[in-house]
Order: C-alpha cells, then structure tokens, then sequence
C-alpha cells in the first residue's frame, strides 16, 4: 500500500494511457456486442482492450511509472469492461445471469471496500493474485461466450468460477484485516 497523491501528469504515463483507451474502447465494444452482424468487431475490440490490460502493469513498472492513478483506474477498467460485457452477452449470447449478477456483486462489494480502507488509511489496495487470474479466465470466458455462445464459453465459465471464488474469499479476508489494523 502506498500513500496516495495523484498528480495530473500521470495521465501522460503510456500504461494510464493505455488505461484510458480500455475504457474508451468499451462502448464501442458494447455497441459491437449488441449487433449479432458485429460479433467478429465486438471480439477484436473485446482482444484489444485486455491486451491494454496485460500490457499497462509492466509497462508502468518498466518504465518506473506506478501510480495512484494507475492503482486506481486499472483496476476499475477492469470491472467496468468484464460486468459490462457480462450484462451484454446475457442479454445476447446465453451468458448465466446469475453469475452476471454475482459477478457485479462481487466487484461492487471490492470497489466500495476499496473506498472504505482509502478513507480509513489513504491508501489503495493492490489486487490479489486471485482477483488477477479471474480477470484472466471471466475474459477467455467472454471471449468463448462471444465467438461461439454458451457451446464453448459455459465450460470455460464453470472454469472460471474457481479463481471467482477463491477471490470473493481472500478480497473479503483481506477487507476485515485490514479494518481490524493488522
């Protein structure tokens, strides 16, 4: 955890930059989702941006350039693209709801958790290895559910839950050391 002052340059840092451009690219992406036709665009789109993904995070590193901003942004692009297209495949491609709906509830829960110890200790929590690999396997999940439907995405959904799940426990974990000081 670090202490956390952002300053308006770091939007200049090319992993913010890529950041941004993830979170630019998701209506477009959504857009893309929703036409049956756009399928194929809604898949490269949905490529690009977790490239950005797997791409800012050693880039910043790399280039020396971790920061609050970063810390902050990254890890709410995420949600933001995963829930969003959660939503958009159960509404067009078969996606469960019932993991749609857990899946807000979860990152809902880490993002007002997230609020909570900032106002606490002016810090920003780093993600677990867990939430990582989730992010990971809910995308190939998306991205099976998007070029084939429920045929190849359900098992790599089902797949995913395990990292899901474990991540559900150890954000929670980690929220009640945390407010206990430990």
């Amino acid at each position: 955890m670090q202490r956390t002052k952002m300053h308006p340059r770091e939007l200049l840092y090319p992993s913010n930059l890529l950041t941004i451009s993830r979170l630019l690219l998701l209506p477009v992406t959504l857009i893309y989702l929703n036409r049956p036709e756009r399928r194929r665009a809604a898949l490269v789109c949905l490529v690009v941006t977790m490239i950005t993904d797997a791409v800012d995070g050693p880039l910043a590193r790399w280039r020396g350039e971790v920061s609050p901003l970063g810390e902050f942004l990254d890890p709410i692009a995420d949600k933001l693209v995963l829930d969003s297209t959660a939503l958009m495949l159960s509404r067009t491609r078969g996606f469960p709801w019932a993991v749609t709906w857990l899946l807000i509830f979860r990152d809902v829960g880490i993002v007002l958790a997230a609020f909570v110890v900032f106002r606490r200790r002016d810090s920003i929590t780093s993600a677990q290895s867990s939430g990582k690999l989730t992010t990971v396997t809910l995308t190939a999940a998306t991205l099976c559910y998007i070029a084939d439907g429920p045929r190849s995405g359900r098992p790599a959904l089902w797949l995913a839950m395990i990292p899901f799940g474990l991540s559900f426990v150890q954000y929670g974990a980690r929220f009640l050391r945390l407010m206990r000081g430990a």
